[in-house]
């Protein structure tokens, strides 16, 4: 059964809940940091982003590809995206010509989409540990895989 697209603003008011925009950030934050699996963790990341890249992204994908390679090429086209939007404009101040992205944001996010389909797989979660774990696991999922791309990066010095 085909359901119908939300409205951004109810999806944001699902996601984030009612409140001022400060108490929507802290709403996204706690309920990110505090989930009990990775999977639920990017559900509540950045629901702006979200809404665009689950809607027009993933669903048309999902029609016709199984969720595993939905799920990395969504990651990917956010990562490709964040590239853009950060990695060009640092290469071009640099260099003064347009040059090809690396894609650190790409790379970093295909790998958290590889690690959200292995803890899913594998029915890895935070959920029995305290709130300071899960928040500490969250932030070694985020930063591990963007410190190994900017490794990489810098071991080929683009």
């Amino acid at each position: 059964m085909h359901t119908s697209r939300p409205s951004f603003a109810r999806y944001l008011y699902a996601r984030l809940g009612p409140g001022s925009r400060g108490q929507c950030l802290v709403h996204m934050f706690s309920r990110a940091f505090g989930a009990s699996d990775f999977t639920r963790f990017w559900r509540h990341w950045n629901p702006f982003v979200g809404y665009f890249l689950a809607y027009f992204c993933f669903a048309p994908l999902r029609r016709f590809a199984p969720r595993p390679l939905c799920l990395i090429v969504t990651f990917a086209l956010n990562g490709f995206l964040h590239d853009l939007v950060y990695v060009w404009p640092w290469g071009v101040a640099r260099t003064e010509r347009l040059p090809f992205p690396f894609p650190v944001f790409t790379l970093t996010l295909v790998m958290i989409a590889v690690m959200i389909l292995v803890a899913e797989r594998y029915r890895l979660t935070l959920a029995t540990l305290s709130l300071p774990m899960r928040v500490a696991c969250h932030l070694l999922a985020l930063v591990g895989p963007f410190a190994f791309s900017i490794g990489i990066l810098l071991l080929i010095r683009i």
